[in-house]
């Protein structure tokens, strides 16, 4: 008994009901919704459906370019965005860098105007000296060490300030 072969109309039957379920009609998927057929046969007739409905394959690339459009403009979009953001961070640090420069600049014209007032009056510059008697102040010290934490002991204790 002779065995009939799979059609044409089967095939493409199958493909649209695998199309219409979203999977991808491959030569496997076609013989195991089939039941039989060759995998040859299954191909031949692929093939032939593809080239009588060139549509789809041209659906399948326009939807590609559209798709790969629509990540470039993202990605264009993405980077547009970092690129505003830094801006506006870099411009943020300018004016607040330029605030601080005035204010130091105020600060240091404040301490050569205080500085011209004590040296007029005949005081030393550094008035808790003579208040010692004898070298810079602790507070002096610590004014000249700038921001920093760390602090030269023994400079301080020659300045009449003791740890213990």
């Amino acid at each position: 008994m002779a065995r009939t072969g799979i059609t044409k109309a089967q095939v493409r039957a199958c493909r649209d009901e695998l199309l219409a379920q979203g999977r991808h009609p491959s030569v496997e998927a076609l013989r195991q919704a089939l039941g039989s057929g060759s995998n040859s046969t299954i191909h031949r007739f692929l093939k032939e459906l593809e080239s009588e409905t060139p549509q789809a394959g041209a659906r399948r690339q326009a939807t590609a370019r559209t798709l790969q459009a629509a990540l470039e403009t993202l990605a264009d979009g993405l980077h547009a965005g970092f690129e505003r953001d830094v801006r506006a961070l870099c411009a943020d640090y300018e004016a607040a860098l330029q605030d601080k420069n005035r204010q130091l600049a105020a600060l240091r014209a404040t301490v050569a105007s205080l500085t011209a007032q004590l040296e007029g009056r005949g005081e030393p510059a550094d008035a808790s000296a003579s208040f010692y008697g004898r070298g810079p102040s602790p507070f002096s010290i610590v004014l000249s060490s700038g921001r920093s934490d760390v602090f030269d002991i023994d400079r301080l204790g020659a300045a009449g300030l003791k740890f213990q």
